[in-house]
């Protein structure tokens, strides 16, 4: 077995058994290579492995940390951010609200004439005081018209009939605002998922709302159910 796969499965023995807690910090790199007899190189090869298998995390400039259990996470459920996260100890917390241009792409899912307005809602989910997830949400304003007057919470819970949920799922490297909104290194890995939820109308499907997600690696297991 190569080096840093044994120290990964060292390091993994000691998670599972419950010796490291979810939370806690682990000793400094340089402290570890010593305990493993090891260069820093080899044991940041460890380390990287056990970061993409969602077991650890690390926060810039602060080391690195046991990653909690992950929530789970069906993305064809309309979720309400303020509220369904809660549950398994997330907060969430709105960055900015705005209206805005429409892009062609979108526009073009929307149904919408050319130089439309959307709405715009920014926010981030926090697991324990740290920023796991990096939320961008669009409405179609003839859908959600008085957006101006409502809470995020009101806004997402409009009374509107959804007749499908379309999503997709990626690996990204972290850049720009959400790689500044959770507080990490450029090009750290996050799973970044789009979910478009679609009505009928005239015969054709047509986007309402759109989510577009990052996920840090050890925050969310999706997870689904058959109708």
């Amino acid at each position: 077995m190569m080096q840093f796969m044994a120290i990964r499965q060292q390091l993994l023995e000691q998670i599972n058994s419950g010796q490291l807690d979810p939370g806690q910090k682990l000793p400094s790199e340089r402290q570890l290579a010593e305990a493993f007899h090891t260069t820093r190189v080899t044991l940041r090869e460890a380390l990287a492995v056990l970061e993409a298998e969602g077991r650890i995390y690390r926060l810039d400039r602060r080391g690195w940390f046991i990653a909690p259990n992950p929530w789970r996470y069906n993305p064809s459920d309309l979720i309400d951010w303020t509220t369904d996260f809660a549950a398994q100890g997330g907060q969430f917390a709105i960055q900015k609200e705005t209206t805005t241009l429409a892009s062609a792409e979108m526009s073009q899912q929307m149904h919408l004439p050319p130089f439309s307005a959307i709405y715009q809602a920014e926010g981030v989910v926090s697991s324990v005081g740290v920023p796991v997830g990096y939320v961008r949400t669009y409405l179609q304003p003839d859908y959600y018209p008085q957006h101006q007057q409502q809470t995020m919470s009101e806004k997402l819970s409009a009374n509107v009939t959804i007749h499908q949920c379309h999503w997709t799922s990626r690996w990204e490297a972290l850049e720009g605002a959400p790689m500044a909104a959770l507080n990490v290194a450029v090009g750290t890995p996050a799973l970044k998922l789009e979910r478009h939820w679609l009505i009928e109308r005239a015969g054709q499907l047509q986007a309402i709302r759109v989510d577009e997600e990052w996920w840090r690696q050890h925050a969310i297991a999706l997870s689904s159910h058959s109708r």
